[in-house]
């Protein structure tokens, strides 16, 4: 159901869903699993980011989403 773009990204992405318009919260972690950033905004600024793949755990109502994240 969500999305991130740009992806891959340079600095900042969106957070989007086809078919949810509600609050989310959404946690990055990198991909050894430490937990870098949770955010209610659907902007995120990766500029502090090193280059590499991020993953997003997106929760909404009781449902928690994962998309894959490329900083370049």
């Amino acid at each position: 159901n969500f999305f991130a773009f740009p992806n891959p990204a340079k600095e900042n992405i969106t957070i989007s869903s086809y078919n949810y318009n509600g609050n989310i919260q959404t946690e990055i972690f990198d991909l050894i699993g430490n937990k870098l950033q949770t955010t209610n905004e659907i902007n995120i600024s990766l500029r502090d980011y090193s280059k590499g793949i991020y993953i997003l755990k997106v929760a909404y109502w009781d449902r928690i989403e994962e998309v894959k994240v490329i900083k370049d």
